[in-house]
């Protein structure tokens, strides 16, 4: 009788875990960024999604490749991080220096860091994105 009691609640503790996994299930929503405008004091653009809730708040870091500077890199192969934005709530971004730090020359790329959020009832997933590489 133990057995049993025991196999029972095990499978009523697995379905609970079932439907508590389901019930977090995020929809993944595919996103894309691109830089807009470069120059030496300022990067701009734009994260795109099918789903607003998708645009503001999003986390956007700018990256350099290495091959156009002599730095270390911690981060993504081959780039290094050269700042950080947060969307504003139609998807477009800033990132600025002041005129004795300006941008360096090279190629740059933006990424865009996934985002759970809630929408209509949904939780969706924003989906990271790396966006194609600008010279700037």
């Amino acid at each position: 009788m133990k057995h049993r009691n025991a196999v029972a609640a095990f499978g009523i503790a697995l379905v609970a875990v079932t439907l508590a996994g389901e019930a977090t299930a995020a929809t993944p929503i595919t996103t894309s960024v691109t830089i807009l405008n470069a120059n030496g004091e300022r990067f701009t653009g734009k994260v795109s999604s099918p789903k607003k809730a998708c645009l503001k708040g999003r986390r956007v870091t700018l990256y350099i490749s290495m091959k156009s500077v002599a730095r270390r890199n911690y981060g993504y192969p081959g780039y290094g991080v050269v700042g950080r934005a947060t969307t504003r709530s139609n998807g477009t971004w800033e990132v600025k220096r002041g005129a004795e730090e300006a941008f360096q020359e090279g190629d740059y790329r933006a990424y865009v860091a996934a985002k759970r959020v809630d929408a209509g009832g949904k939780s969706l997933l924003c989906a990271s994105r790396w966006g194609p590489t600008r010279h700037a």
